[in-house]
């Protein structure tokens, strides 16, 4: 027979109190910021600003997620996957089009992580020239295929597509007169 000593007490284990208390959990406090949404090319313009884009020019996507608190600190040992959707609206009533995702898988002791999506030319991805677009990235954190821990989005980045004269020269052809 086992026994259980309590307050000086030996009891058999069999006649020890079975009552079981109510749990408290107590999950630290998670911050997660998505912020610094930016677009960047490797072949810039100089004449225009980096959110004015050549319609056969390639681009990159990228956006800050920050994670802070004391659940952040346990949470990045765990793994979870960061993974940013990238899409642009068009200010008009056209639908919206998705442009890709980045996804990485988190680091302990690593809070900063900057999600990038490089992409090809607007007009080959589907923007067109003379439109000006919203771009947005919509957040999810967690396991792949489950529900998130984390989500949310934010559309802070507005981008025009403009055609560059030399052509716009080459692929439009004039009726004779």
């Amino acid at each position: 027979m086992e026994f259980f000593k309590t307050g000086g007490k030996v009891l058999p284990l069999a006649s020890t109190p079975r009552r079981m208390n109510d749990s408290h959990i107590n999950i630290g406090p998670i911050g997660c910021q998505l912020s610094n949404l930016t677009v960047f090319t490797t072949n810039a313009n100089p004449e225009f600003a980096e959110t004015v884009l050549q319609d056969n020019q390639p681009f990159s996507l990228q956006a800050t997620v920050k994670f802070s608190g004391p659940g952040a600190i346990a949470l990045m040992p765990l793994s979870p996957t960061i993974q940013v959707e990238f899409y642009a609206k068009p200010l008009s009533q056209e639908p919206g089009r998705v442009l890709g995702k980045s996804e990485m898988v988190t680091l302990p002791k690593v809070l900063t992580y900057t999600p990038t999506l490089t992409l090809g030319p607007p007009r080959s991805i589907g923007l067109r020239p003379q439109t000006i677009y919203h771009v947005g990235a919509v957040l999810r954190v967690g396991a792949p295929d489950w529900p998130s821990l984390i989500n949310g989005f934010t559309e802070t980045l507005t981008i025009e597509i403009y055609t560059d004269s030399e052509i716009a020269q080459e692929t439009v052809s004039y009726p004779a007169n």
